[in-house]
C-alpha cells in the first residue's frame, strides 16, 4: 500500500511472501551457520500469524489452516535432522533428554511425515479456498473504500451509526442478481438477498463470510422498490486516516455500486476491475 494512501496502513497476505521468508533465511542459515533455527522459527510465526488473522476476520479457518502448516514444516525437519535440531536448540540451553530424543526418532518418522502431509492437502484444499476468499475479500474492501474517499476533500462531522439515504436507483431485480454474480465471483463483495433487495457486503475487516456478524458490516443496499441506501460500519470509517464527511463518503460508495451497475448492465465489467486496481 502506498505511503500516501488515504487508509491506515493493515498487513496483507500475499501469496509469495511466505516461501521467500521461508526458503532464503533456510539456505543462509544451512550454509554459513550450520543450525536449525529457521523451521521453528517459521512456524511459530505462521501460528502467530493464523491466530492474527482469526481476531482480524472471526473466520477459524486460519488457525487451523496455519497450524497444520506449522506442524508439517516442524515435522519433516525433526524427522529429516533430528541431530541438528537437538543441537541447534541445545545452543539455547534447551537440553532434550534421552527419552525424549528416542522418542522423537522412533515417532516423528518420514514416513508418518507423509500422512500429516495428505492431512495437510485436504485440510488446504476444503478450507484454503474460503479463507483465500476472505482474504481477497479484504484487500477489494480496502480498495472500495479508497476509491470511494478519492473524490473527498471535505472533513468534519464523523461517524454516524444509520443507514444513509441515497434516493433511488434504476437496476432491475434482473441487473441486480447479475450483478452480485460478478462481484461475488471477482470477490469484490458478498451479496445477501432479505427478500426486498440486494444487499452488497463488505468490510476491512469481521469477513462478511461469518453470516452471524453481517448486519453490523459496511453495506450498500439496492430495495426492490428502488430505494438506495448505504451503511459504512464504525470499525471501517475508523480505518480512514482522516475524518471525512461521513454523509459523503455514503454518498460516494453509493454511486461507485451505481457506477459497477452501468458498467454491467454495458457489459463492460472489467471497468469495476481496473478503477478497483488504480485505488
Amino acid at each position: 500500500m502506498s505511503v500516501d494512501s488515504n487508509i491506515k496502513w493493515r498487513p496483507l497476505w500475499k501469496v509469495w511472501i511466505p516461501f521467500v521468508l521461508f526458503l532464503v533465511p533456510l539456505i543462509l542459515e544451512g550454509q554459513m551457520i550450520g543450525t536449525s533455527f529457521v523451521p521453528y522459527a517459521y512456524s511459530l510465526i505462521i501460528v502467530i500469524y493464523g491466530i492474527v488473522y482469526y481476531y482480524r476476520i472471526g473466520l477459524w479457518h486460519g488457525i487451523a489452516v496455519s497450524g497444520m502448516t506449522a506442524i508439517a514444516i516442524s515435522w519433516y525437519f525433526l524427522a529429516e535432522r533430528p541431530g541438528r535440531a537437538f543441537d541447534s536448540f541445545a545452543l539455547l540451553g534447551l537440553d532434550a533428554s534421552p527419552e525424549f530424543m528416542q522418542w522423537v526418532i522412533n515417532y516423528i518418522t518420514t514416513p508418518a511425515w507423509f500422512m500429516v502431509l495428505i492431512l495437510n492437502c485436504v485440510l488446504y484444499y476444503t478450507l484454503g479456498p474460503k479463507l483465500l476468499k476472505a482474504i481477497n475479500l479484504e484487500k477489494n474492501a480496502i480498495r472500495l473504500f479508497k476509491l470511494s474517499a478519492r473524490p473527498i476533500m471535505d472533513e468534519g462531522n464523523g461517524f454516524t451509526g444509520r443507514p444513509f439515504n441515497m434516493g433511488k436507483h434504476s437496476l432491475e431485480k434482473n441487473e441486480l442478481y447479475g450483478l452480485s454474480a460478478y462481484l461475488e465471483s471477482k470477490n469484490i463483495c458478498v451479496a445477501s438477498f432479505p427478500g426486498n433487495g440486494v444487499k452488497f457486503i463488505f468490510s476491512m475487516g469481521i469477513s462478511p463470510y461469518l453470516k452471524s456478524r453481517r448486519e453490523e458490516l459496511s453495506h450498500v443496499f439496492f430495495g426492490s422498490n428502488g430505494d438506495l441506501s448505504v451503511f459504512i460500519s464504525k470499525h471501517d470509517y475508523n480505518q480512514y486516516r482522516k475524518q471525512y464527511t461521513f454523509d459523503q463518503l455514503c454518498e460516494m460508495l453509493g454511486k461507485t455500486f451505481i457506477r459497477f451497475g452501468d458498467y454491467h448492465m454495458s457489459n463492460n465489467e472489467k471497468r469495476i476491475l481496473l478503477e478497483l486496481r488504480s485505488a
